[in-house]
């Protein structure tokens, strides 16, 4: 799969790669770790760090439209930046995995799976920040749950290549694809997560849930709330809520602050389960004789009830 890509220092708009490893390089030096309070429209450049809460959102959204369409790959031998979401489709987590097996050391991800709420950002900041070549929403191979970006990509070549994952090339060369059996393409579910979304946070504005990007989706995007929606994709599917990064925020890490607090435990409610909430959760799991984990699953989440 071939981005498909807008030049941003062109009005013409010539198409091409996206080059990674400025966007990564921008990433990791801007300083931002969590949401925008405010419209996607308005988030500020140059990290899509701003947009972390909608992200999540947006994945856990797409999950339940195809179940296991991506998986957390963050219980493998890996080392994430703050804006690096670690999914994938299953093939390719298990690929990687034996990749990071056969080598036998800690890989360091720059990126992975990108939003299509990040994708818009970096299309509007384009060449602003230092982003000449960027990919239309649902065009970047970052959207199909198949890319990654690391860091010492010359000596994981042959690794990865041995286990269905292909370089990019020079032009970008953190950048690897996996095309090995069993992957699907994701493209629509993307656009088909925002526009469930939106279509249940706005029963009374409701648009066309084809999976197609188009100005309805687009504008749609762009009035969304970049820490995430009211009515969230967690309120009928709860998610296991941990310390990770990106750090997890939304409405459900709003509850279980709520909870811990109403159980005694010093924590800030501030919507984002940061080293604040981790250490309250295995205090509690602690008080509570549960496994002192730091995950708030099915049994934890029973004994705040």
């Amino acid at each position: 799969m071939l981005d498909t890509t807008f030049n941003t220092s062109n009005p013409r708009g010539n198409f091409d790669f996206e080059p990674c490893f400025e966007i990564n390089e921008v990433e990791a030096n801007s300083g931002i770790r969590a949401s925008f309070n405010g419209l996607l429209q308005d988030a500020p450049g140059c990290s899509t760090s701003v947009v972390n809460g909608l992200s999540q959102q947006l994945i856990h959204q797409m999950n339940s439209i195809v179940p296991n369409a991506l998986v957390s790959f963050d219980d493998l031998n890996v080392e994430l930046e703050d804006a690096a979401f670690p999914f994938l489709q299953p093939s390719a987590k298990q690929g990687l995995q034996q990749a990071i097996l056969e080598r036998g050391i800690k890989m360091s991800v720059n990126s992975a799976y990108r939003t299509i709420a990040q994708q818009l950002l970096l299309c509007r900041w384009g060449s602003g920040c230092g982003y000449p070549v960027v990919a239309l929403p649902g065009q970047s191979n970052h959207q199909s749950g198949l890319a990654l970006d690391v860091e010492d990509p010359d000596g994981w070549q042959p690794f990865m290549e041995r286990h269905g994952w292909r370089r990019l090339g020079s032009f970008d060369p953190p950048h690897f694809d996996y095309v090995g059996a069993g992957t699907q393409d994701l493209r629509d579910t993307a656009m088909l997560a925002i526009q469930k979304l939106w279509n249940k946070n706005h029963p009374n504005a409701q648009i066309d849930e084809d999976g197609c990007y188009g100005s309805q989706t687009e504008n749609a995007l762009n009035r969304s709330p970049a820490m995430g929606f009211e009515k969230a994709p967690w309120d009928e599917k709860p998610r296991a809520l941990k310390l990770s990064r990106p750090m997890m925020e939304g409405s459900d890490v709003k509850r279980l602050q709520e909870s811990l607090k109403r159980a005694g435990m010093t924590v800030s409610i501030d919507w984002t389960f940061g080293p604040g909430t981790d250490k309250a959760v295995k205090e509690f799991q602690q008080k509570k004789g549960l496994k002192v984990d730091g995950i708030v699953g099915p049994k934890t989440l029973e004994k705040m009830a």
